[in-house]
């Protein structure tokens, strides 16, 4: 259901966006690496992320905007006990960790125009959080939602004046609750963009 939200929402600010003055919109494959307590539960890295985001821009170098994404971890581990009231399972288990953040977002250009725009941008939000225990018959899942926030260090390589490529980092971090600890990771970012700076 937030899967279809999210494409909904995209969908309709690609629509009105790419037609609005002053806006850049931007759809990244976004590999990550687990960090901190995410690691410790999944150490994998992962290739199945992606995010979107749109931005509406106030001058050529400061702008205001959304992003939706999605990124999900998985390890198989081995040798490891799963109790379940009286019983107790020993084998493999299979752990998944997803995480669905939805935040609001700022960027800052460090140069008027060029070829290749270096920026840095800060979002804020929610991340909606699922971790996955399987073994056997046995599943354990908890979903929690969580405050987020992430700093992104990148560059824009201008194409031409309407379309470029994106290369950033993203660091994500989450923050503790009572039922879930904070989640952190790294998300590598190469993704499309479509530009119009001309307000």
């Amino acid at each position: 259901m937030i899967r279809k939200i999210i494409f909904a929402i995209a969908f309709y600010l690609f629509s009105v966006g790419s037609f609005a003055q002053g806006t850049v919109i931007k759809i990244n494959y976004a590999p990550s690496m687990p960090l901190g307590n995410t690691a410790d539960f999944t150490g994998n890295f992962s290739g199945r992320g992606a995010n979107f985001e749109f931005l509406k821009m106030s001058n050529n170098r400061f702008g205001f905007g959304v992003e939706a994404g999605t990124v999900n971890f998985y390890e198989e581990v081995p040798d490891q006990l799963l109790e379940s009231g009286t019983v107790t399972v020993h084998g493999n288990q299979f752990r998944y960790m997803k995480m669905t953040p939805l935040m609001a977002s700022a960027i800052f250009f460090f140069t008027e125009s060029g070829p290749i725009r270096p920026f840095a941008s800060l979002a804020a939000g929610l991340s909606i959080n699922s971790r996955t225990r399987n073994m056997g018959i046995f599943v354990e899942k908890i979903a929690n939602n969580q405050i987020a926030f992430r700093p992104e260090l990148g560059a824009v390589v201008e194409l031409s004046d309407y379309v470029g490529i994106k290369i950033s980092g993203k660091y994500y971090q989450t923050f503790e609750n009572s039922a879930m600890s904070s989640q952190s990771w790294l998300g590598f970012n190469v993704g499309f963009v479509m530009l119009n700076f001309n307000n």
